[in-house]
């Protein structure tokens, strides 16, 4: 296992990466906390925000980095 060059990775697309990982493992972790709570419409809705968070993920790296 060697170091890894991240000398050429671009700065905005680190922190766009980060920002949709962040939310979107945010939203399906709160989906599974809301459905152990027994609380199913704000434990879909999570789910769903963060199905809507993939989407949008896709879109803008296709959009702007492909």
């Amino acid at each position: 296992m060697g170091t890894v060059n991240v000398s050429g990775l671009e700065p905005g697309f680190f922190i766009t990466v980060a920002i949709f990982i962040l939310f979107i493992l945010s939203m399906l972790g709160m989906g599974v906390l809301s459905l152990f709570q027994q609380k199913v419409r704000p434990g879909i809705a999570y789910f769903a925000a963060g199905v809507a968070g993939i989407i949008v993920f896709a879109v803008v790296i296709n959009v702007m980095y492909v």
